[in-house]
């Protein structure tokens, strides 16, 4: 028993030692990890450089397109069908075709359905037709059997009863003349010749009865009935009218679907060479087969005319400006091992290609002539085309992946020289780089460039950059890097042009940061304080770059924005482009403002947010319209508008206003 226990013991003791071993392992792996987290890997640079060059500069534009004819006999699917109708008859593409010829048989069996069923509404509408002009030939007789018949046979029936009505009359007049003698001798008694002269009174009124009905058939009855006729037969031919036009309806659409049988066999208008329409636009095609199912008026054939050949290029909107009928063109097909044809710009579409809902760039259909020999080319083939917009002997020029563009300014980066008491080849700013005897540095220059091509750059002469300069041609592979020189370079200027002495490396006071402020027409630097990191109570040059950086301001005055841009070939800005300009400037302006100054977020400067802001917050109060105390972005924006125009003609000073584009920091 007591020689088991050492040994348990001896057991549980290299447990632990392993578990301690392991705790420490683990702890010295996780504390050269963090180590290694807090100690930055040093970059290493390896720039490409290109060199300035003078040179002829050739402005061209280098687009694809594909290869048509300029004549082309499209040969359309005219055949009306919900859903479209399917091919079951294609003559294959390439073979050359005569005038007449079977090009493309479509199916029938859905037209023919609806023919016989359109047939079986064609007759029934023809039997309703017959019926109501059945209708109204029997009320035209009915009109013609009471005015030639019924009513003359009514007339003369009275006619006749008012002839004997008189000779009764006349009868009845006589006998009473008499009786009047025969009483006055003695022979009749008194009633008796009362008898006589009722009877005469009868005998009146039966005449006067027989002519009234007389005048009533002839005046009142004859009306009623003609009218009644009369409506009868306008009913009915308004019936039949209706019928005929039914029918024609009807029979019409029998006729477009016995036309559409028809056309659904496809022959050649002309001879020529057979090319399908097929065509493919973003995630959308169609292709000339067997099956396929086809539209009225989509093209199934193309018949072109190999003699006029021409390039369709659809050219982005950026350059079609520069792009005019009459230049010169190269084109290279590479189905024909990158064979080269010459051509000129023929013309040019006036609106923008259809395109697929995700594309933002708008392309014009550009058409290119091939002139000269086009031996082998053939139409659908792709082929790229230089267009040849100008030429220019003797101009600066750098490659465009030199050029870096930021917040409408345009800037490279140059090799130079190390010089180790340069503060610009600091180890905080453009360093030193190369091999020992061969060291160099890089700096920031800003440039203006007057035109570009899909190459090169035309820089302008009044830029810092100089015929056989090195130009740094992957200037975005480092983009901290980039953003110390370009940032460095803004504070730079910024501090030469308002610092109190103009010094580039000088440094600004409390009283030179609200001169600025006035000068730029916004708030650039809100907060002296906050910028001056080594808290001597004045912003150095290194300051204002960390500041820089930080915002991404370039401290450039709103009345100097409209040069900003450098130049580059750009349409001239219309009234309304630079009216929305101004509004858009204003309202970002006015935003920006909000969020610094607006305190309480009540969507308002109020009295209390001016007077903090100073000398500022002063000068805002100008634009306090409806003198209220306070600013509404409304305001804000209407001042910045007004504020814009004024500057940019020239004629108000900055500082009276919101800052158009740019808000306070």
């Amino acid at each position: 028993m007591n020689s088991r226990i050492p040994q348990r013991l001896r057991g549980n003791t290299n447990v632990i030692f392993v578990v301690i071993l392991a705790a420490i392992g683990g702890v010295g792996w996780y504390a050269w990890n963090m180590l290694q987290g807090v100690i930055e890997p040093e970059i290493v640079y390896s720039f490409q450089f290109s060199e300035a060059k003078r040179e002829l500069y050739t402005h061209s534009i280098n687009e694809t397109g594909d290869i048509e004819s300029a004549q082309n006999e499209e040969v359309k699917c005219e055949v009306r069908a919900p859903g479209g109708i399917e091919i079951i008859y294609v003559v294959e593409e390439g073979i050359v075709v005569e005038e007449g010829d079977l090009l493309v048989e479509l199916d029938t069996s859905t037209l023919e359905d609806e023919k016989q069923a359109q047939q079986v509404v064609v007759n029934r509408a023809e039997s309703t037709r017959t019926s109501a002009a059945a209708a109204l030939r029997q009320a035209e007789i009915s009109k013609q059997e009471y005015t030639q018949g019924t009513f003359k046979t009514n007339e003369q029936t009275i006619e006749s009863n008012i002839l004997i009505a008189k000779q009764n009359f006349s009868a009845a007049q006589d006998l009473a003349t008499f009786s009047e003698r025969l009483a006055a001798r003695g022979f009749l008694t008194q009633q008796q010749l009362s008898a006589k002269r009722f009877a005469v009174q009868r005998a009146s009124l039966e005449l006067a009865l027989r002519e009234t009905e007389l005048r009533t058939l002839r005046e009142i009855t004859k009306e009623k009935m003609t009218v009644g006729f009369d409506a009868d037969i306008e009913t009915c031919k308004a019936t039949l009218e209706a019928e005929n036009k039914n029918y024609d309806e009807e029979l019409k659409k029998l006729e477009e679907i016995n036309d559409m049988i028809s056309k659904c066999k496809i022959f050649a208008p002309k001879a020529g060479t057979v090319v399908h329409a097929n065509y493919q636009y973003g995630d959308q095609s169609f292709t000339v087969e067997l099956g396929a199912t086809v539209r009225e008026r989509q093209a199934i054939i193309r018949l072109p005319d190999l003699a006029q050949l021409q390039v369709k290029a659809p050219i982005a909107e950026g350059k079609i400006a520069a792009v005019r009928e009459g230049l010169p063109v190269k084109i290279k097909v590479g189905a024909l091992e990158d064979r080269e044809f010459s051509g000129v710009v023929t013309s040019i579409n006036r609106y923008a290609e259809r395109q697929h809902w995700s594309d933002k760039v708008k392309r014009f259909a550009t058409f290119i002539k091939i002139e000269g020999d086009s031996e082998g080319v053939r139409v659908g083939l792709s082929a790229d085309v230089e267009i040849t917009v100008s030429q220019e002997p003797d101009r600066l020029q750098i490659p465009v992946q030199c050029l870096h563009e930021d917040s409408e300014q345009s800037f490279v980066l140059v090799r130079v020289p190390y010089d180790a008491s340069n503060p610009l080849h600091s180890e905080t700013l453009g360093k030193m780089h190369g091999d020992e005897g061969e060291e160099f540095s890089i700096e920031a220059r800003m440039i203006e460039y007057e035109g570009s091509n899909e190459k090169t750059l035309v820089v302008s002469d009044d830029s810092d950059i100089e015929k056989g300069d090195q130009i740094v041609q992957n200037p975005r592979e480092y983009p901290e890097f980039l953003r110390a020189l370009v940032s460095h370079h803004r504070a730079r200027a910024a501090m030469k042009r308002f610092s109190a002495n103009n010094d580039e490396y000088g440094s600004l006071s409390k009283e030179d940061v609200d001169k600025m402020n006035v000068t730029l027409g916004y708030e650039g630097i809100s907060n002296v304080t906050t910028t001056d990191l080594n808290k001597d109570g004045r912003i150095d040059v290194d300051e204002l770059a960390t500041f820089i950086s930080k915002t991404q301001d370039t401290l450039v005055p709103l009345k100097d924005q409209a040069t900003v841009g450098g130049a580059g070939e750009k349409a001239a800005e219309t009234e309304e482009e630079k009216t929305a300009r101004y509004k858009k400037q204003a309202e970002e302006g006015a935003t920006k403002m909000l969020e610094r100054m607006d305190k309480n977020k009540d969507d308002v400067i109020d009295s209390d947010e001016l007077a903090v802001a100073g000398e500022f917050g002063k000068r805002l109060k100008a634009s306090d319209t409806n003198k209220d105390g306070q600013l509404s972005k409304d305001e804000l924006v209407a001042a910045g508008i007004k504020m814009a125009k004024a500057q940019e003609a020239g004629g108000a000073p900055g500082g009276r206003g919101p800052g158009g584009g740019r808000g306070g920091r």
